[in-house]
């Protein structure tokens, strides 16, 4: 059931990334969506090899729901999720365009930001569009797509909606 969320919202984040790609013009939409796809896919082998400690931080924060994915992750883990499939990617030798457009140490680019808002927004709304850190979602997107809060957050519903 975990691993079929995962997937579902790593779906919805590769949507979310075309929709954003493509508004920006963006010459790479396939890494880019493929960059957001991937997100998580650490995450996922976790619920895989270590599904134990994935259920034990989901009901971490489910205790308390402030706490912070990644943070948890670190605490049970005992490693960054980012950095192992950073390093996963680069030991398959996958391409270096799409390990630099998932690699949020440089959140700078607009690609990188891109798939990385993707995926955030993916997280933040697999539940609904109630989450308290949706407005930060929204800003952020609107930075990343020269527009206004409002028609940011018209678009992401649009696109929501057409998934």
């Amino acid at each position: 059931e975990v691993l079929l969320g995962l997937m579902k919202r790593a779906n919805r984040a590769a949507h979310f990334a075309t929709g954003f790609a493509v508004h920006r013009g963006d010459t790479d939409v396939t890494v880019i969506r493929q960059g957001a796809f991937l997100n998580d896919f650490a995450e996922m082998l976790m619920c895989c090899f270590a599904p134990t400690m994935e259920i034990e931080i989901r009901a971490m924060q489910q205790a308390n729901p402030t706490l912070r994915t990644v943070s948890l992750q670190r605490f049970v883990f005992n490693i960054d999720l980012n950095d192992l499939r950073q390093e996963l990617m680069k030991h398959w030798h996958l391409s270096e365009l799409l390990v630099r457009v998932s690699d949020g140490k440089h959140a700078e680019h607009p690609s990188v930001r891109s798939a990385l808002l993707a995926a955030r927004l993916a997280r933040h709304t697999e539940n609904g569009w109630d989450n308290a850190a949706l407005p930060d979602d929204i800003e952020d997107i609107a930075r990343l797509l020269n527009a206004p809060p409002r028609v940011a957050r018209g678009f992401v519903y649009k696109i929501d909606q057409g998934e």
